[in-house]
Formats: C-alpha cells, structure tokens, sequence
C-alpha cells in the first residue's frame, strides 16, 4: 500500500504506508472541495448508452451472494459506494470512509466517516448504516458463503455516529485492500431501509453519483444523476442507460453507429478493429485473476488426481487465447498478475504424449460434461475443448446454458466441469482461501487438500508481505499440481468508447467510474 488520497483531482499524497507498520493514521482531503479547472472543462448532461455482455443479477448482498460481473459491478458502483478505494498505485482514496486508523496490536481499525452524506431515500449516512450492512454477512446465521473471505474481521461496532471499529482476530495484511475492492457487494453500502423493506436487489439504493429509476430485464437498466450528491460537480451525465446485448457483434454494430456510447468488449478481432478506427477510443485495464474451468473434483472420473493431470497436460491455453480470444488476454499460470514471478510454479505444460499415458494408466474411459456460456463465445470455447481432449482420448461433452444457470449449477455442485473465473481484486489471497480451504461454502471444487488448507490459513497469518507472497506461490504451484482448475487465460478488460465521450478515468480490476464521464456533443 503506498499511500492515501482523495479523489479530489487536486490530490495531496500522504506517502502513509500501512504494511508492516505496527499502527497509522491515514489522512486524506475532503472529496467536497471542487476543481474550478475540472468544472470549466467538462460539459454536463446528457444521456450516455452502456452496452454490456449480460443482464445484471441483483444488487442484494445475501439475494446474489454478491457475486456480480464486472458488468454489474461497472452498474452497482453508480449507486452504491464503499468505505475507500484504491487507485492503480495502490493509493487508498477517500469515499464514504475519511481516516484509517489501525491499533498498535494490529487487530482494530478505526475508521472516520463522512459527514453530511444521505442515502438516495433519504435516510442519514451514518455508522449505523455501515455496522448494520457488515453485521448481516458477519453473522454465521445467515449463512452467507463470502464470509469466509473476509473471517479475520470478528465483528464491526459503532463508536459514535461517525465512527466504526472493526475487529479482527488477528492482525490481518489484506484488510484495507479487501473492504476497498469495487468487485464486490461486502464493500458498497446499501440503504438500511431498502435492505429492510427487501427492494434492495431490484432497485438498489446507495449514496453514489447516480439514482436508480428503472430495470426492464433483457432490455435495460436505468439510473439518472443524483442531485444531490455529496461530491461536488459530479456527476456530469443527466442518465446512463445500460443495455445487454449479449452478442458482440450487435454490441459493436450499435456502438458504430451511434446506438450505444460505450461497449465492454473482450473480443480480440473487434478491439483490434476498434484501435484503428479514428471514430472510437479503447480503455483497457491489465487485471489480475483469471478465466478458468473448475473442476467437480468430488464426482468421477474428475476425483481421480491423474485423470485430472492428464486434462491439465491436454489443455492448450495458448491455442484458446489464440483462437477465442484473438490475443487480447495474457497467458497466464496463476491468478496474481504480470507484475508477481513465481519461480517453478509447476504449469503442466500442453502435452498429449504425456496426456494419453496417464489416461492409458487410468484404466476406463473418461466422459465429462463441460458447461459454458450459450454465446459465441461459450460454444467456441467448448468446441476447441472438445478437440483437445478428443486427441487423447477424453470425451467431452459441451453443454451451452445462459449466464445464470451455469452459476446455480457450479453452486449446487451439480456440474462435472464447466467455464469459470477467478475476478481480479486488489488481493487474491482471501479469494483463493474461500475457493480452496477445505471447509469453505464457497469452495465450489469441491477440492480437499490438507497442505492446502495450512498454506491457505498461513498466508492468512503472515503479516510480512514478502513472507506472504512466497506462500502465495505454493498455493499457486499446489493449484498447477492437484488441478481443481485449469488456466484459460489472465484478466484484461476492455471498453469501447465513441470519441465523444470523454473524462473516462483509468479502469481499475475492469470498473469504469462513470461518474466523471461527459458528453462532447
């Protein structure tokens, strides 16, 4: 962590660091004060058209499990906000949260909140409202399967009207990285009220930029500029309208033509087509995590350890960046991104001699069914998975269902293997311990190591980052050795603007803050 700022655009760097430091006080500028340069160079109004991938599934902590797109969370971060975020540099930046005071002991944070912000119904932002939200998915009642992610946190106490205190079993590296992430439903505040009056997962209420007045499923989904809002001269834009179109061809098309402002995109012919049109503009962001198949490894033949060794040495990762992708994904072989080195991470590299050895050595044949997308994109993926396998001797079976069945069946570990993804957030080793430790709700492999489990528990527990990183490698490398999951492909996300939409900040972990975008018209 490198510092603490606001999102002021006149921002004073406070060069705090947090990571083994035995307390800090994080200091930061109100957001309130406005930029008269900004103010003269933007234009406000307007209505800017989204189009993305799939339709959105709720914005209701325990409703959706909180796992949202980034689609979705693109959506949810125009109406719900978090405590802080973190810019690319790791910088936190003030949100609803202002000061971050950790005790000496390591195992309290303080945290300060702003002042004289209100929830789009009205209702006061105060400690209430954030004890509250962090109480639901704390309690084990509840039963929520991210709990495990974030376990170090005990509890979150009001100390005042302003200020909260969370409380961890233990001095936690990872915890002002993961109450900062944009990815995810734990951090964005909702409305107490709508929670309660149980509105919240079809028409979410938060403190952010923008209002939400509108779902129609399959065709759009609404928000329009809170006149209210606490930061002043934003946002610029009147409405935003996001649409799902599923296939990127139509999305492109609309975006050409002036039906749509702004795509995400993850197709390589069409980005590649996009960079040499002078009419539009790409924002890309180098993510970690990655696109994976999970494994079931609780159900035959994929509970055989060889028989999984032998998909692992039959899969081409290469070949599917290449072919599915056009090369706008990296190849990756774990999910931390380019800037970690993992030495001898053990990536059971494309084989098919090897492959057919150790399926020869299984003894029976290997049928596997293997769920993915029903788009373009889903049935190429299977079909090139189809090839592979068929080669050394593994039939697979590809089974196309919609966005949201493929997840009930994963969940419900009613599945064999099927196409799956790790999201990029600021820090993957809570993450990989809700995917992987044993006794995780979550760990929707199935998948059951003991080593994993101390190595999980210990990274959890280490509190000097270079000590932590290396056990995050052999996590990475138990991962490439067992194969509960297959890589195909790191994380880079993409969107397509048309020239005039402008003040598109950096895209961190695939969100675009939309709400410093503007019309040039």
């Amino acid at each position: 962590m490198k510092g603490f700022k606001s999102e002021s655009d006149d921002i004073k760097k406070a060069n705090c660091r947090w990571m083994g430091m035995p307390w800090v006080i994080l200091l930061v500028i109100l957001l309130s004060v406005p930029n008269s340069a900004y103010s003269r160079a933007v234009k406000y109004g307007g209505i800017l058209t989204f189009g993305v991938e799939n339709e959105f599934a709720g914005f209701e902590l325990l409703k959706s499990a909180a796992r949202l797109a980034a689609n979705g969370s693109i959506a949810a971060n125009t109406i719900m906000e978090p405590l802080f975020h973190l810019d690319e540099n790791e910088n936190l930046i003030s949100v609803l949260g202002m000061t971050a005071n950790k005790s000496k002991d390591g195992r309290s944070w303080i945290i300060k909140l702003r002042r004289h912000v209100h929830f789009h119904d009205g209702t006061p932002f105060t400690a209430d409202a954030v004890v509250d939200h962090w109480g639901r998915f704390l309690n084990p009642e509840n039963k929520f399967s991210g709990r495990v992610s974030v376990a170090p946190i005990i509890s979150v106490e009001k100390i005042d009207n302003f200020t909260v205190r969370f409380n961890l079993k233990h001095e936690w590296l990872p915890f002002l990285r993961s109450i900062s992430s944009r990815r995810h439903l734990m951090n964005l505040i909702p409305s107490p009220k709508a929670v309660e009056q149980g509105t919240q997962n079809r028409a979410p209420v938060g403190t952010g930029p923008f209002v939400f007045k509108e779902w129609r499923s399959g065709d759009r989904f609404v928000v329009a500029k809170n006149p209210d809002y606490w930061q002043r001269n934003k946002p610029c834009l009147d409405k935003i309208i996001f649409r799902p179109m599923p296939d990127h061809q139509t999305r492109f098309a609309s975006l050409q033509t002036g039906r749509l402002d702004i795509i995400w995109m993850d197709r390589g012919n069409i980005i590649k087509k996009a960079i040499k049109d002078s009419s539009l503009k790409v924002h890309s962001s180098e993510d970690n995590g990655a696109e994976i198949v999970i494994f079931n490894t609780a159900k035959p033949p994929l509970d055989d350890i060889n028989v999984r060794r032998a998909i692992a040495h039959a899969h081409s990762q290469d070949r599917q960046v290449k072919m599915v992708y056009q090369d706008s994904i990296p190849i990756v072989h774990h999910p931390f991104g380019k800037s970690w080195q993992c030495p001898d991470d053990g990536y059971a590299e494309y084989d098919p001699v090897r492959a057919k050895q150790l399926i020869a050595n299984y003894g029976m044949p290997v049928e596997i069914e293997y769920l993915h997308s029903s788009s373009k994109r889903g049935r190429e993926i299977g079909e090139i998975t189809q090839r592979l396998f068929k080669d050394v001797g593994v039939k697979v079976n590809p089974v196309g269902l919609k966005f949201g069945p493929v997840i009930k069946k994963v969940i419900s570990g009613k599945f064999q293997a099927s196409t799956w993804r790790i999201s990029s957030r600021p820090d993957q080793g809570p993450s990989l311990f809700r995917a992987f430790y044993s006794q995780s709700r979550a760990n929707f492999s199935r998948y059951q190591n003991p080593e994993m489990d101390k190595l999980l528990v210990a990274q959890r527990m280490e509190t000097d980052p270079e000590k932590r990183k290396k056990i995050l490698c052999r996590i990475a490398r138990l991962i490439n050795r067992d194969v509960p999951i297959l890589y195909r492909g790191g994380m880079r996300s993409h969107v397509i603007v048309a020239n005039d939409v402008k003040g598109i900040s950096t895209m961190t972990h695939g969100i675009v803050q939309l709400a410093n975008a503007w019309l040039d018209r």
